[in-house]
């Protein structure tokens, strides 16, 4: 990286966890500049506007999850089974070390912003089907080895799974509590045979 994006990067990171905290509604560039430490003309140096801001936090939000995902779910010499528990595993620990405040980048900004936004709600869109592919894959794999028994259509399954752990995830954030995270974990091989 060159010095322009590094310091890019560096606002994004830090205007990514006052969203994360704040939500896009209650973020303003200010906080955002705030927390990085540069003056507001900065961020228009690097951003058009929060809506950019935000599409670029998407963005990177979802490169690093597939790229978490793809550690976590490609390596073969581990059962399918054993990789997806490994993904959830994974976000249990992450969603505990946060004291269940932040739960999902991606799906905190569906929530707010999928009604407010087309732009904000397509990008989404498109990184919350990238990874659901990954978990299909994984799951495909494990029918075919005969891992998981169910006949149920893998992207299908994948899209359940997904869709439930982003519940499981405001449950925790609602309930303070990793119970819901273990509720989720416990039936995870059940779902899948």
């Amino acid at each position: 990286m060159n010095k322009r994006e590094d310091k890019k990067e560096a606002i994004l990171l830090a205007g990514m966890d006052v969203m994360k905290a704040a939500g896009y509604n209650g973020t303003s560039v200010k906080d955002i500049v705030d927390a990085a430490g540069v003056p507001k003309g900065s961020f228009y140096n690097y951003f058009e506007s929060k809506e950019q801001f935000a599409l670029d936090a998407i963005e990177h939000a979802s490169a690093e999850g597939r790229a978490n995902a793809a550690a976590l779910l490609e390596d073969t010499a581990l059962t399918p089974l054993v990789r997806l528990t490994r993904f959830f595993e994974s976000g249990i620990e992450c969603a505990t070390n946060n004291e269940y405040k932040q739960g999902c980048f991606l799906g905190n900004m569906c929530q707010e912003m999928a009604d407010t936004s087309d732009d904000i709600r397509n990008a989404l869109d498109q990184c919350l089907n990238k990874l659901t592919r990954m978990l299909a894959k994984v799951i495909q794999e494990g029918q075919q080895s005969g891992t998981f028994k169910s006949a149920q259509d893998a992207q299908v399954m994948a899209e359940f799974l997904f869709n439930a752990w982003e519940g499981t995830l405001m449950r925790a954030k609602a309930a303070k509590s990793c119970a819901p995270l273990q509720a989720f974990k416990s039936m995870l091989g059940t779902v899948l045979n």
